[in-house]
Parts: C-alpha cells; sequence; structure tokens
C-alpha cells in the first residue's frame, strides 16, 4: 500500500479541491458520449498523464517531482486521476461546439494557455517540483498531447459508430 504524505498541505489540497471540482463539472455535463467513449476518453487522458510523467519525471532524466518527496506516495497516485476529467472536458467542448478547420488551432492554443495557467498554479502549490523542467517546456507536451486526444477520439467515435451500424444490420 502507497504510504499516506507526512503532511497534509497546501498541495494535497489543491489536488483534492481540484479533484472535485473538476468531476462535479462532468456530473452536471448533459451526457454527450455513450459510456464507452466516455471511459475510453478518460483512460486516455490519465494515461498519457502516467507516462509523461515515466518518461520524464520518474526516469534518469528526473525534471521533476510530483508533491513533497522523492519516494512515491498516495497522493501521486491521486494526481493522475485528475488528468481523466481534464481530458473529458477538452474533447467535450471541442465536440459540443463542432470546432472545425482553424478553429482547431484556436482552441488547441486557448486550452494550452489554460493548462500552462493551470500548472504553474500546482508548481506554486508544490504539486510539481521542477529540477530542470521549464514551465514553457510544458507547452509543446500539451499541444502534441491535445492533438493526440483530438485524434484519438475520432477514431474511437468512428469506431464506435461502424460497430453500431454493423450491429444494427
Amino acid at each position: 500500500m502507497l504510504p499516506f504524505p507526512q503532511k497534509f498541505d497546501q498541495n494535497e489540497w489543491c489536488i483534492v479541491i481540484s479533484i472535485v471540482i473538476s468531476y462535479a463539472i462532468i456530473l452536471f455535463l448533459p451526457k454527450r458520449f455513450p459510456l464507452s467513449i466516455t471511459i475510453l476518453i478518460m483512460l486516455f487522458g490519465t494515461t498519457v498523464a502516467r507516462i509523461s510523467d515515466y518518461l520524464l519525471a520518474i526516469s534518469k532524466l528526473d525534471l521533476y517531482t510530483v508533491m513533497d518527496t522523492e519516494k512515491y506516495e498516495l497522493f501521486d497516485l491521486i494526481t493522475y486521476i485528475l488528468y481523466a476529467p481534464f481530458a473529458y472536458i477538452f474533447v467535450y467542448v471541442y465536440d459540443k461546439y463542432n470546432i472545425k478547420g482553424y478553429w482547431v488551432l484556436l482552441y488547441l492554443l486557448i486550452c494550452t494557455i489554460g493548462a500552462t495557467f493551470y500548472e504553474h498554479l500546482n508548481k506554486v502549490l508544490h504539486v510539481f517540483n521542477y529540477h530542470g523542467w521549464k514551465l514553457i517546456y510544458s507547452q509543446s507536451v500539451y499541444l502534441f498531447v491535445q492533438c493526440i486526444a483530438l485524434l484519438f477520439f475520432h477514431l474511437i467515435r468512428k469506431l464506435h459508430r461502424r460497430t453500431c451500424t454493423q450491429t444494427n444490420r
């Protein structure tokens, strides 16, 4: 079992409050996707975050740590739960407003700025502690991940529609 934090301070509160707010938003949004697509989008967000942290934080690069200590603790794991609603809300807004063409680029830029601002808040509250990483680096990561998220969404939606069409025959 993962250890609890040595002390429950501002970074743990930041994560708890963010999780409550982001999941509350999802609960109050009208249902937009089938459950299978919702689960896949949320798993995508969590998986990408975990892989990114493994490559950038946990690996030999050690560009940053998550939370208070170098040791892996319960709130390190809980932070990954937070990426799921962000991925869902990102795709939800994109789909709801049927963003197309050059507007996709603007949407990606706005979301990247928002994500960078939120990461800065997490840095100030010591959720992330940099050891060579700079906030500006995150922007390219966000742009890349968001593009992949949209491609993933289009793929699973297309596969879902195809499956539903074949089932109805």
